[in-house]
Parts: C-alpha cells; sequence; structure tokens
C-alpha cells in the first residue's frame, strides 16, 4: 500500500483541457483531413486543368487561408510534373524541376533569362538577366541539340515547346531534354511530355527516355486516359552536330513507335473495354438530365 501510495504521489497532476483547447484540437484535425482530401484531388488533376480544379475546391471549401497556404506546394509541384508553359518576353519556355532555382524561380538555359513563376495563375513574372551559364564545349552541344531539338517539335506537333538542360549527377555530365505539347479542346484535354536524360561519356552515350500521354474527356462522360513508356538505348558522341542528329532520329523512332501503340490500345479500348462495359453497365452510354433531377 505505501509503494503505490509513493507512486501515486509521484504522478503529475493531469489537467484536462479547456473547451477552447479542446475546439482549437478539433479545428486543427479537420482542417488536416480537409488538406489531405484536396490534395488527393488535386493530384489527378488533368494537365492545364488545375486552376478550374482548385477555384472549384476553394469554392466548396470556404476558407482561402487554407487553400492558398498550404495547397501552394502541391500546385508548384503539379506545374513542374507536367512540363508547364510560361511566356517569357514572347518566348515559350518550360517550368521543370530541371530549371528550378527555388523560391518561385526558373531560368532559361536557351533565351538567358530567369523568372519568377505564378503556379496557380500560369504568369511568369520579375525576368532577369541569367549569367551563370559556362561558355563552354558542353554548352555548344546543349545548344546544338537544342536547336535541333526545336525544329524537330514544329515539325512533328502542333503546337508543343523543347529545352535541353545541362546536370550533373554523382560528378556526371548529364543534358536532360524535356518535351511537352498540349491541346486544350472544347470538349478534350490531351497533354503529349517526354524526358530524355543523356549521359555525357564519349564515345557511347546512354539514353533513357520517359513518354507519357494524358487525356481527358468531358462530354458526355468523364474519361481519364493515362499511357506511359520507357525506353533505353546509346547512341555515339563524336561531332555535335551529328550527335544532335542522330538523337532526333531516335527520339522519332520511339514517338512513332509510341503513337501505333496508342493507337492499337484506343481501337481496342473502343471495341472490347467499352463493349464489355456496355453489357455491364449500360448507363455508361446514356446521356443524363442532370438539370431534371436536381428540379425534382
Amino acid at each position: 500500500k505505501e509503494l503505490l501510495f509513493y507512486f501515486a504521489a509521484a504522478l503529475p497532476d493531469l489537467e484536462q483541457p479547456t473547451p477552447e483547447e479542446t475546439k482549437v484540437a478539433e479545428e486543427e484535425a479537420a482542417n488536416a483531413l480537409k488538406i489531405k482530401l484536396i490534395c488527393n484531388l488535386l493530384k489527378q488533376c488533368p494537365p492545364g486543368e488545375f486552376k478550374n480544379v482548385f477555384e472549384d475546391l476553394r469554392f466548396l471549401l470556404s476558407d482561402d487561408k487554407l487553400m492558398k497556404h498550404d495547397v501552394a506546394q502541391m500546385c508548384a509541384n503539379h506545374s513542374k510534373k507536367n512540363f508547364t508553359t510560361a511566356n517569357v518576353k514572347g518566348e515559350s519556355v518550360l517550368v521543370t524541376r530541371h530549371n528550378d532555382m527555388e523560391g518561385d524561380r526558373f531560368f532559361d538555359p536557351q533565351i538567358k533569362l530567369s523568372f519568377t513563376f505564378d503556379h496557380l495563375n500560369r504568369r511568369a513574372d520579375k525576368i532577369l538577366l541569367y549569367c551563370n551559364i559556362r561558355r563552354d564545349k558542353a554548352e555548344l552541344w546543349r545548344e546544338t541539340l537544342n536547336v535541333t531539338l526545336e525544329a524537330y517539335m514544329e515539325r512533328h506537333f502542333i503546337s508543343g515547346v523543347c529545352r535541353v538542360y545541362r546536370k550533373t549527377i554523382r560528378n556526371r555530365p548529364y543534358l536532360v531534354v524535356c518535351m511537352e505539347s498540349h491541346q486544350n479542346r472544347r470538349f478534350c484535354n490531351i497533354h503529349w511530355k517526354s524526358e530524355w536524360i543523356i549521359a555525357v561519356t564519349p564515345p557511347v552515350s546512354e539514353i533513357k527516355g520517359d513518354l507519357k500521354v494524358q487525356l481527358h474527356y468531358f462530354k458526355k462522360a468523364n474519361l481519364h486516359w493515362t499511357a506511359s513508356n520507357t525506353v533505353e538505348g546509346s547512341i555515339y558522341l563524336i561531332h555535335r552536330d551529328q550527335f544532335a542528329l542522330d538523337f532526333e532520329k531516335f527520339i522519332e523512332a520511339e514517338d512513332n513507335k509510341f503513337q501505333m501503340d496508342l493507337v492499337k490500345s484506343l481501337y481496342d479500348l473502343s471495341n472490347e473495354t467499352w463493349r464489355e462495359f456496355r453489357r455491364r453497365l449500360p448507363v455508361t452510354r446514356t446521356s443524363i438530365s442532370w438539370d431534371i433531377l436536381m428540379m425534382t
């Protein structure tokens, strides 16, 4: 009994939280849950539609402070992941993780400018000269490849932007190619992007590429369709002009192959997958009069 009394006396006098403290804790837990749900929805947002989804969620939540402060990083990640385009002094440039200077400032190695970027409104501002570019042999290779791939984009894409960046990974030099093409039609939003990492290791350079297409159709249904492919290969690094032409031929062959696979996948989707859905879920091909339902 004496021992139990000793332990009881040693325990601190725990005070119960006040009603105000309980209310604050409940509000913090509720806000944390809201942020988690909002971020999960924004992660699924198709390229080019982030602001629309953000504004809809903002209207539903009715808490501008929570939306603008806690979801800002999600908006920045979305811009960089999808190679968002920006207009800088009449030139189309890309916003990616490869040209991120932190603090929402990015640089463009081709036009030698840096800029801040409003990720929500997709607007570039505070443009400055970017002088931190070494005029060495590697930069000549980068510029030659960039010019060659810009011509490739003009020939093969209705609209699109390409940039080549220099990177150093584990003390090894690399060239990173980012390519983006985006079409926003009345009821359809299509985004094509590819990222190519080139190890600058003469005489043979190893290449790894990631291609991705996202489609969002929303006329009589809400259909999201995503396809991706990973490519590996190698080319010779002897002369920079020949290297640029060889790389252009390499990605052209891979783009064409990927496009052929996409056409086949869409054909299978239309003639097989949707046919199965029509048997099991006949409502998928039915237009629902939501206005009439809301009035009843």
